[in-house]
């Protein structure tokens, strides 16, 4: 709110978005990329063009039913044995997991010992057979520049993430398995997994991703949590709200503070909808995390955001924080 106590102006949050534009495949500036570390790297066809294979089974398995996963095509099974073979290349390194889906690839890597080339390299490398590949099987034609659409395999570039937390390796591995029957669930709900553009929530334009018809609840109510609530005034909150959301409310919230998370996890394990604001922004390909696929395939989430695309640490968390709460009270009281 302004000095005034009335809703501040959209672009007064403007200011928020930085000048270097955002991208999942920008490195850790921190980070020796030489060092022993474990990485889990992402890479995705050019123009997410399905070429590595075809999900088959149903994400409901029953007794005599295909479990989820991906059928390799003769270019999937290519990557994955160039995957395979980047010990052979780079004795430092350890593979631990690969998950190959029809439009890119999650791999598991240990470097075991510092290298003297930049993991960046090994990539690359990984790459260029890869792409070698692709043109002996005609997916890709050798002789288009390989700026063109159909002389690239790879995007340019690719993302990683540093498993360096105690059971991070675990839970990523997990997540992992479960790749096929997540991307079967969006593809049989797609009307809650694609994102609805900008669409103007309480007088304020936001991106906007699950079923927006969750907004036409007449009631709404906006879970909100100090961090210096005990575990008793916690529990005391999620037992009003789950009551209020099983009587029909819908919660809408940040989920920021532990005691949000805490309730709005409660809330999705009871099927209670859900109204959640993202701190930076829905980027092009967001995936919602787990514990919210399922909300969303059944209609009971819609995920929002006011700001732009955003993947840097925040400067502004304080102000967004404040922002956040302050659009969530008034979703709730916007008729």
């Amino acid at each position: 709110m302004d000095n005034n106590g009335t809703h501040s102006n959209p672009t007064k949050w403007e200011r928020y978005a930085k000048e270097k534009k955002p991208s999942m495949k920008r490195r850790c500036e921190q980070n020796d990329y030489h060092d022993r570390r474990i990485y889990m790297i992402t890479i995705a066809t050019e123009g997410r063009r399905p070429l590595l294979g075809t999900i088959r089974g149903k994400s409901n398995v029953s007794e005599g039913e295909e479990a989820p996963h991906v059928d390799l095509s003769p270019l999937g099974e290519k990557v994955r044995d160039c995957w395979m073979s980047i010990p052979l290349f780079h004795p430092q390194i350890r593979h631990i997991k690969l998950c190959i889906m029809p439009d890119h690839i999650h791999g598991i890597l240990f470097v075991t010992e510092r290298m003297e080339t930049h993991l960046g390299h090994v990539v690359n490398g990984f790459k260029t057979g890869t792409r070698k590949a692709a043109k002996e099987l005609g997916v890709i034609t050798a002789t288009v520049p390989q700026s063109t659409a159909h002389g690239q395999l790879w995007e340019p570039g690719y993302n990683d993430r540093i498993l360096s937390h105690e059971g991070q390796l675990q839970r990523m591995m997990a997540y992992l398995d479960d790749n096929p029957r997540r991307l079967l669930i969006k593809r049989e709900h797609p009307e809650y997994f694609r994102q609805l553009g900008t669409i103007t929530v309480a007088g304020t334009p936001m991106q906007a991703m699950g079923n927006r018809f969750l907004l036409d609840n007449p009631v709404k109510l906006q879970v909100q949590c100090s961090r210096s609530l005990t575990p008793q005034e916690i529990e005391q909150r999620k037992d009003f709200f789950l009551n209020e959301g099983t009587s029909g409310a819908i919660l809408v919230s940040p989920c920021i503070s532990p005691g949000e998370q805490q309730i709005a996890t409660a809330a999705l394990q009871a099927h209670i909808p859900l109204i959640v604001l993202l701190l930076k922004g829905l980027p092009p390909y967001f995936k919602p995390q787990p514990r919210y696929l399922e909300a969303c395939s059944d209609g009971r989430l819609l995920i929002l955001s006011p700001y732009p695309i955003q993947n840097q640490q925040l400067t502004d968390m304080r102000h967004r924080c404040l922002h956040l709460n302050d659009l969530a009270d008034t979703i709730c009281n916007y008729s």
